[in-house]
């Protein structure tokens, strides 16, 4: 692997290997977190106009030879990635360099893309069932920090009062050189070097990046919200207050996220599930965002059972694991970590994204040793990150209450 820094502060590596494919991914720290406060969704929004330019065309120039394309935003950064045969490298890169230094953002394309957003907004958290869950945690867990917002916004309404100048003023105020890292993996000669800085050497005036602050422990006592909607079942949702992603527990909550959530063989599903026949389906997650995140538990109840005889169960089996619980989690567990890491590097694309994120969140060493931090966890640091993060009161209860017709 291959690191340099241009003069205008662009992180370039670059990942050699045989393949017959080049990955190019490059990753913005800018995400919905740093959105202004009166436009949320904004930084998603103007990840659907880098596709909208058709002077540039990229997507279509790069599909015409065989390349995938597409993009994605976060909280926390934006990336944006091809996969393209090896002899279409320097028009990738040209390609993504035009959208970095020179992509024309017009009034018509604004209004069309939020129309696009809007009905997004729609078809993903309006119309089904539950699909609103993720706002009512965000706000209940972040209130009056940026991750309150969610990634596409607060309504459809919101999305399109978003104004084109402010679309402009937020590409030209972060997306520059001094923000962003570029992978490029794959089949690549030496001579790429030399390509990436006559395309990328470019100076392009920014402002510093708003400031995110650590999330914390931001609720003393928990946030109840109950909402009664005509949805198929009861579900009761929990969400408990996870430290910043580079934070030595992070880890260990993957693994134990694992053992309590496997959707056929976790301790949760094995025992509210099968054996106890309190839910019909559960499932748990780990929210990992840059400066604090959730994980969530997630049950859709079965019929006659009251949410309050669920809750019980579920705080008795958080706080009653067995003495081999760690053991299992080791032996298990971990190692299924592994082949995860081993599966997603498998490929060009795999390699680039994961090297991206890595020095987004500002470990680099992550991508070249990914599995040190789980090689260094014990059972007894497993038993204090339980304790810590798992056994106490969760900070967000979310209820939905099937509505009676």
């Amino acid at each position: 692997m291959e690191h340099i820094v241009l003069s205008n502060g662009l992180q370039v590596y670059l990942i050699p290997y045989a393949s017959p494919f080049v990955a190019v991914a490059l990753g913005y720290k800018v995400g919905a977190a740093h959105d202004p406060v009166e436009a949320a969704g904004l930084a998603h929004l103007l990840e659907h106009l880098l596709f909208e330019d058709e002077t540039i065309a990229y997507d279509s120039r790069l599909q015409e030879i065989g390349g995938i394309t597409n993009a994605y935003t976060g909280q926390d950064y934006t990336v944006y990635y091809a996969r393209v045969p090896v002899e279409a490298v320097e028009l990738a890169l040209a390609l993504e360099a035009a959208r970095l230094f020179d992509l024309k953002i017009s009034a018509h394309k604004v209004a069309i893309q939020k129309q696009v957003v809007a009905e997004e907004f729609r078809q993903r958290y309006l119309n089904p069932p539950y699909a609103d869950r993720l706002f009512y945690l965000s706000q209940a867990a972040f209130s009056g920090h940026p991750y309150e917002r969610m990634v596409i916004g607060e309504s459809p309404e919101q999305i399109l009062s978003i104004s084109p100048e402010s679309v402009l003023a937020f590409y030209n105020s972060y997306y520059a050189p001094q923000h962003a890292v570029l992978c490029v993996a794959g089949g690549v000669d030496p001579s790429i070097s030399s390509q990436i800085k006559d395309l990328y050497a470019r100076s392009k005036t920014s402002i510093p990046l708003p400031n995110i602050p650590n999330i914390g422990n931001r609720n003393s006592s928990p946030a109840l919200i109950v909402k009664e909607k005509a949805v198929p079942q009861n579900a009761v949702i929990w969400a408990f207050l996870l430290p910043p992603l580079d934070d030595s527990a992070i880890p260990a909550i993957d693994l134990w996220d694992d053992y309590l959530g496997d959707e056929s063989t976790g301790f949760l599903v094995r025992g509210l599930v099968h054996e106890k026949k309190l839910a019909s389906s559960l499932n748990t997650y780990v929210w990992s965002l840059h400066a604090g995140g959730l994980w969530v538990v997630e049950a859709f109840l079965a019929d006659n059972v009251p949410v309050e005889a669920y809750e019980e169960a579920l705080t008795e089996i958080l706080h009653k694991l067995p003495a081999n619980a760690p053991r299992e989690v080791l032996e298990l567990y971990r190692p299924q970590k592994y082949l995860q890491m081993h599966k997603q590097r498998e490929k060009v694309l795999g390699r680039a994204l994961a090297l991206v994120h890595a020095v987004l969140v500002g470990h680099p060493e992550w991508y070249e040793a990914p599995l040190e931090p789980y090689e260094k966890i014990t059972e007894p640091m497993l038993w204090e990150v339980l304790r810590t993060y798992f056994q106490r009161a969760p900070n967000v209860r979310l209820h939905y209450i099937k509505k009676a017709v």
